[in-house]
């Protein structure tokens, strides 16, 4: 749809996680658009705290256990979409997916690994096809861009394309707890980098294409090494690429490598206050030519909310196939990105100003 802001009749949208730092925003950005929604949880006085901290003291408090599948069940009924709002999804989102769908609603969520994303694909997606439902998952800063971007820039190249996607904080701040535990209920995966595609396949190896990038600003390049990053299993669902492969900062990585759940037990449970990134989408053509797409962020958690709300009503909407899709495949990729500038959220499309990697 061309506008966003309303549809003919206000969707119904209920939200399970709205407690957290992330779901602050998500309940900020729906009353913004003049939406109450639904909002579930085990904790009823601090889902009730959260709402009238986000200025929705009327809205409806459901509670339901994620133990609880019939509970769940019964607190979404009655919404068109579910927005999942949580931590390491591997071992948690499964059971509010699993619900929506029963319960007849559009989901979409936040989550930002692999393991969860092969799953919902693999197992949900011909549940929620069934259902009559869509599920668009991994709602984040760095998948909604690196997939649209991807959708947009391989378009440019003669194909198959090979597709390089990076995600740089420019801030240097700290994340949340919660982003802390998500990647410490995968790590062994996010150390030996998880999968990239190549020629018609899913494949593990450490070792990345792409060792530097440099990025948007910069005159010199930045070390990186093989990354998760989920738009690898979503792009070759709708573009002519013969490999993608997500990478990130060194440094960062070497950080993350050395989570343990004494050093999380110290972190704080809110990010940083300064979180502006890029995420960066390299496509190479058989051509030779580079085509490079930029979005440039705000804050990755208010930006992820914002994203998931404008996805949650855009499926409210209508016009998305059933079955789990990716963003690209949902949405028009073109419009989904304008909609973001009036959170001074950007993008753009150029001429990559570095060669590709080897196309091996």
């Amino acid at each position: 749809m061309t506008s966003t802001e309303a549809t003919a009749s206000a969707p119904t949208i209920a939200v399970y996680g709205a407690t957290g730092h992330t779901g602050g925003y998500l309940l900020t950005e729906l009353r913004r658009r003049g939406l109450t929604p639904i909002l579930v949880g085990r904790d009823a006085d601090r889902i009730r705290a959260a709402a009238t901290a986000a200025g929705l003291p009327d809205a409806e408090v459901r509670v339901a256990d994620l133990t609880d599948p019939a509970g769940l069940v019964a607190a979404f009924t009655g919404a068109d979409v579910v927005i999942s709002s949580l931590p390491a999804y591997v071992n948690h989102g499964a059971a509010v997916l699993a619900a929506a769908i029963d319960a007849g609603a559009h989901y979409t969520d936040m989550s930002g690994e692999q393991l969860f994303l092969k799953r919902v694909f693999d197992e949900f997606g011909p549940r929620a096809a069934a259902a009559g439902v869509t599920v668009v998952s991994g709602i984040t800063d760095s998948n909604v861009p690196g997939d649209l971007l991807a959708y947009l820039t391989s378009r440019r190249v003669a194909g198959p394309a090979d597709v390089v996607l990076s995600h740089l904080s420019k801030s240097g701040g700290n994340g949340s707890k919660g982003s802390a535990k998500t990647v410490f209920a995968s790590l062994d995966w996010f150390r030996g980098g998880g999968w990239h595609y190549a020629d018609g396949e899913l494949r593990t190896g450490a070792a990345a294409r792409q060792d530097k990038l440099t990025f948007p600003g910069d005159t010199e390049p930045t070390a990186v090494a093989k990354f998760p990053q989920p738009p690898v299993l979503t792009i070759p669902r709708h573009s002519d690429v013969s490999y993608v492969e997500g990478v990130l900062a060194t440094a960062i990585l070497d950080t993350l490598a050395g989570f343990t759940a004494e050093i999380i037990d110290t972190l704080p449970d809110e990010p940083s206050s300064d979180l502006r990134y890029d995420l960066v989408v390299d496509a190479s053509g058989t051509d030779g030519r580079v085509v490079r797409g930029v979005v440039s962020g705000v804050d990755s958690y208010r930006d992820s909310a914002l994203m998931a709300v404008e996805t949650a009503v855009r499926l409210a909407a209508g016009g998305a196939a059933p079955g789990a899709l990716a963003p690209a495949e949902a949405f028009d990729a073109a419009d989904f990105l304008d909609g973001l500038a009036p959170f001074g959220i950007t993008w753009r499309i150029e001429e990559a100003g570095e060669p590709a990697p080897n196309r091996a």
